[in-house]
């Protein structure tokens, strides 16, 4: 018997919210302002987890006013579609596949980082679609593994140009053909480039497809009119790491500066220091007054 006047407790139910289909938990968090329903656990810790990707895509849709998305997805998710007319910066980690901007035409920053994909399944013409005033993106997918059929072929370039002044792509690995061909498409699709940060990663000198893909060859119709200053991270004086350094100097007729991280060269003997300096200085450049600085910046990307 309870003690005199104190109240008999009842125990919580259980939870069986958690137990509902996930087509009506969609229903119920639509009801609730956009705010709340992202804060799923106020109703169950289970339903962090069941929000499905149309769900997702309806509640950015129901923000108009919203500027900034920062998103953090884990799960695999179906085709997110990002209905947001006002948004001028996105941050999105998880499968970039998965992204599709399909209305975002003030979207001026984005950072895409990847994990694990198909390559047949990563359609840059798709998240980029709507992105026409897009000007400060970062890409980093390149830690990730992407799964590639034997038949599959990267595309050479986008079916549209944007407009991208600044483009970073921390660890870029040169050693994998099909990543490298990723870069290259973007790179390709951006005709306004003023400023390329490169975090660069290269093992492998001896892929025929690496080498061949950076030949200006390659390139020749693609000239970075724009194009002013690059930043190399990273830099360890590889052979595909040379070769790209060839490319943008003879393919950007205004670049006024390169700057080359040379930490990775700190164990190098001097002998092989100086030779690679001096392939560099042999380089064609479109400018002839362009720099090449050698500097150290601890494999930092100053994505702003």
């Amino acid at each position: 018997m309870p003690p005199k006047g104190r109240k008999r407790s009842r125990s919580l139910p259980p939870d069986v919210l958690s137990n509902l289909p996930d087509n009506v938990i969609d229903v119920i968090l639509m009801c609730f302002p956009c705010k709340d329903a992202v804060r799923t656990s106020i109703l169950s810790k289970k339903w962090r987890v069941t929000i499905s990707a149309e769900l997702l895509g309806s509640l950015i849709s129901h923000c108009p006013l919203l500027e900034q998305l920062v998103l953090n997805i884990s799960e695999i998710l179906y085709i997110i579609e990002i209905d947001a007319p006002m948004l001028r910066s996105f941050d999105f980690t998880g499968d970039i596949s998965s992204i599709c901007l399909k209305n975002a035409p003030r979207l001026v920053k984005v950072s895409l980082a990847g994990d694990n994909m198909r390559a047949d399944d990563l359609d840059f013409a798709k998240v980029f679609e709507s992105c026409s005033a897009l000007e400060h993106p970062l890409l980093d997918f390149f830690n990730g593994r992407i799964f590639v059929e034997e038949s599959y072929e990267a595309p050479t370039r986008l079916p549209f140009d944007l407009s991208v002044k600044r483009f970073y792509l921390p660890h870029i690995y040169l050693a994998d053909p099909y990543k490298l061909s990723f870069a290259l498409c973007l790179i390709r699709s951006f005709p306004y480039l003023e400023y390329l940060e490169i975090q660069v990663y290269s093992e492998a000198e001896d892929d025929d497809r690496i080498l061949e893909s950076l030949e200006l060859e390659h390139f020749s119709d693609v000239t970075f009119n724009h194009l002013r200053e690059v930043k190399l991270v990273c830099f360890g004086g590889t052979t595909p790491e040379l070769q790209l350094i060839k490319l943008l100097l003879a393919k950007s007729p205004v670049l006024v500066k390169m700057l080359i991280d040379t930490c990775d060269l700190d164990d190098e003997p001097l002998e092989t220091r100086l030779k690679i300096f001096a392939e560099v200085s042999s380089f064609l450049r479109a400018l002839p007054e362009a720099e090449v600085v050698y500097d150290k910046f601890k494999y930092q990307i100053t994505y702003i």
